[in-house]
């Protein structure tokens, strides 16, 4: 029973799908979201600087010049700086407490997700309501909402690039969940991200996970399949543009996976599978006895200064 665990976690392979047009689709949306003017605005905002950081409220047009919001944190010791750019994970909102893991030798780009302003004040009872984002327009690839984020998140390097006081060299990204894989997929097309952080991602190995996975994600795309039945197979197809394992032998950049084997939300056996695929620097922390916050706040202290150390870099 051991070992069959053992391999489980640690020799999935998944086959990697590619479409045909697989390329030339990706190839077509960076074009696309290069058209749209990126019309940046930036405010400091006092209330939430800090002793260390002076904070902004930011803003730009992402796919389809929808507005994406965020908080960008500089140290206010030096001119010019890195930057990191967080992104959260689906159905949650960037955590009021993460300045406090913050290191003063870069900036923060705290990026927040399209459509999930809604719950940045919601109460308890609502934080398990689905916002069935995830589903939108999932038969059509050019207007789906995964198409729309991972641009989104793409779209930041371009507006980090405006901005004089941040050094765009050597980005570091953040990802978590959801948010990990449009991380991903920054980096594949990004050619200014330096390293990055893949904490629990969701969207790799798609075919597994949808079995397995309790993620939000999971559940409301296999209810729409349960309610569009006849669609199923076209809905498989349009989800395998946007698994990160058909982006992996793409990625050149060192990467650092954060996996716990009791993760119901993002299966390790999953995280694993994209692991092995990947063929540039990467390390993985294993939590044997943690779920999707595997390592908690001490890992996410050590992930900082990892990334801050890959940036820092000359």
């Amino acid at each position: 029973m051991a070992i069959r665990a053992f391999d489980r976690y640690f020799y999935n392979l998944p086959e990697i799908n590619r479409e045909p047009d697989f390329l030339k689709f990706w190839e077509k949306s960076i074009s696309d979201i290069r058209k749209i003017p990126l019309e940046p605005d930036v405010h400091e905002n006092s209330k939430k600087s800090t002793a260390k950081f002076k904070a902004y409220d930011i803003s730009y047009n992402g796919f389809l010049k929808t507005r994406i919001r965020g908080i960008l944190y500089v140290p206010k010791k030096k001119e010019k700086q890195r930057v990191i750019i967080h992104v959260h994970d689906y159905n949650r909102y960037p955590e009021k407490g993460l300045v406090k893991h913050l290191n003063d030798n870069t900036a923060h780009l705290i990026l927040v997700l399209r459509g999930h302003d809604i719950i940045e004040n919601r109460s308890e009872e609502d934080e398990n309501n689905s916002l069935g984002f995830i589903v939108e327009n999932i038969i059509d690839l050019d207007t789906y909402y995964a198409r729309s984020v991972y641009l989104d998140i793409f779209r930041s390097v371009d507006f980090l690039r405006l901005i004089s006081f941040i050094d765009c060299n050597r980005i570091g990204m953040y990802g978590k969940g959801f948010g990990a894989a449009a991380v991903f997929f920054t980096a594949v097309y990004s050619g200014r991200i330096g390293a990055i952080v893949m904490d629990s991602p969701l969207f790799c190995d798609l075919p597994l996970s949808q079995n397995i996975s309790q993620s939000d994600t999971a559940r409301e795309i296999n209810d729409i399949i349960n309610i569009q039945r006849g669609k199923k197979n076209q809905i498989k197809r349009n989800l395998s543009y946007f698994d990160i394992i058909n982006f992996s032998h793409d990625l050149n950049i060192p990467t650092l996976f954060i996996t716990g084997l009791k993760d119901e939300i993002s299966p390790a056996e999953c995280v694993m599978g994209l692991f092995n695929h990947i063929q540039s620097e990467k390390t993985i922390e294993i939590y044997p006895d943690d779920g999707n916050e595997a390592g908690g706040d001490l890992q996410m202290t050590k992930s900082m200064k990892w990334l801050s150390g890959e940036i820092l870099k000359d």
